[in-house]
């Protein structure tokens, strides 16, 4: 199963390889830093920025194609009410991995443009 495809919504502008490689690099950017506060939102319990974070997370991670990501997210944002810490850090966890693999499939589709 491919962790990361270029969405359709990007395909139109594939041509432009400026513009991908900077929506790539913005969602890279922006996700490290964003994974961070939830890590640290989690050790302070606070389900409010757990919660922000996660759909920041998700919905960029939908509308660059990093579907495993979001639905992790997904579910961090749904279960950041119940406070449930354990399975919130375990779900973040698993979401860093789908991360790393999202970012390692993006850079694979860099290095194949730059061909």
């Amino acid at each position: 199963m491919a962790r990361w495809h270029l969405p359709e919504t990007l395909w139109a502008i594939e041509c432009d390889d400026s513009i991908v490689l900077d929506l790539i690099n913005s969602f890279q950017n922006d996700t490290t830093s964003r994974l961070a506060r939830l890590h640290d939102a989690i050790a302070r319990l606070d389900a409010a920025t757990v919660k922000a974070e996660a759909h920041s997370i998700r919905g960029s991670a939908r509308q660059m194609g990093a579907e495993a990501l979001a639905d992790l997210c997904q579910a961090v944002e749904s279960g950041a009410p119940q406070r449930n810490w354990p399975e919130i850090e375990c779900q973040v966890n698993q979401a860093e991995v789908r991360f790393v693999e999202t970012c390692a499939a993006m850079s694979e589709y860099v290095k194949g443009r730059d061909r």
